[in-house]
């Protein structure tokens, strides 16, 4: 981040800069033009062009931002090209508050008739005497797996957040907001060049690499051996000198894992890895810390600087080791590939049911013969993969509990609510016109459904989360894939551009050709990043036993937690995992919820046994 901005009128008037970000207080980014303040955090790709158009300083980014908006008005979102959120005071007094598409900080305000207080970090918010009230509902909807993506209201009553491709526009409490940016439609009746494609599509990383260089000035990269940041990096290998080395780090497992990864899975990818380094000596390739610890780990410090729950934390705590060996190596950034699965490496799963059609077929059986890890009979594929989705909802549930009938409330299995929680979590949702993710989970039935949602889902916690890993170790973070004009031309492109000839991420593994070692390109495993989980938790039981406890007499958690089958899974728990749905995945996923709810809490409250 370049700078992390609370606004807040009434008092004060104006734009100031709060120390909050431990990242580079140097580049806190405040600028005016034609009696315009903005307090701007991010970066914008098409500066020079835009300080071109407004005669303005392509260097400031807020200053620039200032301009847009004296120009252009309302259309200045539409003309910048980047990943932002901006701040801005009008000549009349009105608070404008701006944010890129697919990626951005995020951006909270409160407002009343006295002052408008916004600031991406909720912290800062709170610091400025806004009420600080947590939306329980919100809380139960997320543990549900209803996500509630794009949504105004935030983890707090009173509390609300910018949408991504949105502006709000705060005059005294009133407010308006506007979404001005929609996904492109992937063009589905014009034939597909797929060599021009490809071709296109490697320009465009190479130039998002080229951006993201200009931007960072002592870089890392995460490094992996799928497809995404492999490509990524031999981007930015192209982009620098020859005798320049370029830091990466690789994740591993626990040390305690034991090493057994389900088939069509990779538990540790460092040995792909080390095949690329071995090929690309610029790479100066680094293994992150192996204790990785429980899905709890460092909770409590990611909730002090968010002040947002997040319970996809327990996903991701691998992250910390990468963190710290990037401030351990002096760099200042890190470079991801994270959009990489919805754009360079789609796998286009919707193929399977938009190929269901004339012409189509003999598509449709080789994707469903040589589908990556699936032992299914071919019949049994096609029906689960081509007709199952387009059946009612109704007949999809009744269908799979046939087969799988524990897995017939995914909901029930997989989340730590209790019954009466999750019945009052439903009949809200319906009451939304939305639902819980793993309700009906089944793929997209076509590729501009996938787009869409896409987009939809792109606005979730991991900005807060990627905000808070950004305090706590100093080191800013820049999705190389998240570059948008890469993006849009990805989504543009039909499903044969992904999954063609029974081969999916074929888009990806075109762009490898000559730049991957052929043992990533083709590789058709992929990554299982807890597949130690068991490993991890097996320690923590008496732990968590011990939390579970103390919950059950909360007024909050003994109402929304079902405690006593949290238990049970604890007391019943296996001698090794199964990487079984039925039996590993209300472990590895109910559980590490239950105790961050519980973290989250004792947070909110200052109290230490939770």
């Amino acid at each position: 981040m370049d700078a992390v901005s609370l606004y807040e009128s009434g008092r004060t008037n104006s734009l100031r800069a709060e120390g909050l970000l431990f990242a580079s207080s140097s580049r806190d980014s405040i600028g005016g033009a034609h009696d315009i303040d903005t307090a701007f955090t991010g970066w914008i790709d098409n500066a020079a062009e835009l300080a071109l158009r407004f005669a303005a300083n392509a260097a400031n980014p807020a200053a620039l931002y200032s301009a847009a908006l004296a120009e252009l008005g309302e259309g200045a979102d539409e003309a910048i090209i980047g990943c932002y959120a901006a701040i801005s005071r009008l000549p009349d007094g009105t608070v404008y508050l701006g944010r890129s598409p697919w990626s951005a900080p995020p951006l909270y305000y409160h407002a009343t008739s006295e002052r408008c207080v916004a600031s991406p970090l909720l912290r800062a918010v709170f610091a400025a005497d806004a009420p600080r009230e947590p939306d329980y509902e919100r809380i139960v909807d997320e543990l549900a797996y209803d996500w509630r993506s794009g949504e105004e209201d935030a983890w707090y009553r009173g509390i609300r957040m910018v949408p991504l491709g949105a502006a709000v526009r705060v005059e005294g409490s009133e407010h308006r907001t506007r979404r001005w940016y929609s996904p492109p439609t992937p063009a589905l009746d014009m034939p597909y060049d797929e060599d021009a494609s490809v071709e296109r599509a490697r320009e465009l990383l190479d130039e998002a690499a080229r951006k993201a260089l200009e931007w960072a000035e002592r870089p890392a990269i995460t490094l992996s051996g799928g497809l995404d940041s492999p490509l990524v990096a031999t981007s930015l290998l192209a982009e620098i000198p020859h005798d320049k080395s370029l830091p990466a780090i690789t994740f591993v497992p626990d040390a305690r894992w034991n090493g057994h990864a389900p088939e069509g899975t990779m538990g540790d990818e460092s040995a792909l890895v080390r095949e690329l380094v071995e090929t690309n000596p610029q790479i100066d390739w680094h293994l992150a810390d192996n204790d990785i610890g429980p899905p709890d780990r460092h909770a409590r410090e990611v909730f002090a600087a968010s002040e947002v729950f997040a319970p996809g934390l327990a996903n991701v705590g691998m992250y910390h080791g990468v963190y710290r060996k990037a401030r351990e190596l002096g760099c200042d950034s890190l470079l991801t590939s994270d959009m990489g699965n919805p754009t360079i490496s789609d796998d286009g799963r919707y193929a399977y049911c938009e190929y269901a059609s004339p012409g189509k077929w003999k598509q449709l059986m080789r994707l469903l013969k040589n589908r990556p890890g699936d032992s299914r009979s071919l019949w049994r594929k096609f029906i689960a993969l081509t007709i199952l989705p387009r059946l009612p909802r109704s007949v999809r549930r009744a269908l799979r509990s046939l087969v799988h009938p524990r897995r017939a409330d995914m909901v029930a299995l997989l989340t730590p609510l209790s019954k009466a929680a999750r019945e009052q979590q439903a009949a809200r949702a319906g009451g939304r016109g939305t639902g819980s993710a793993w309700s009906d989970l089944t793929f997209d039935r076509s590729r501009k459904d996938a787009v869409q949602r896409e987009f939809r889902d792109a606005d979730g916690l991991g900005f807060d989360v990627d905000l808070a890993f950004e305090q706590l170790y100093g080191v800013r973070k820049r999705d190389v894939t998240a570059y948008r004009p890469l993006i849009e031309f990805c989504l543009s492109l039909p499903a044969e551009a992904f999954a063609w000839d029974g081969e999916e991420r074929r888009l990806a593994r075109l762009m490898g050709i000559g730049r991957l070692t052929e043992a990533i390109r083709t590789n058709r495993k992929h990554g299982l990043h807890n597949v130690d989980w068991h490993a991890r938790m097996t320690g923590e039981r008496e732990e968590m036993r011990r939390v579970l406890d103390t919950a059950r007499g909360h007024p909050v958690l003994g109402e929304m937690l079902d405690i006593d089958r949290l238990l049970g899974l604890i007391d019943d728990w296996p001698d090794r995992p199964g990487h079984d749905v039925d039996e590993d995945w209300p472990r590895m996923l109910a559980l590490p919820r239950a105790m961050l709810l519980a973290r989250f809490v004792g947070h909110v409250e200052n109290r230490n046994d939770l």
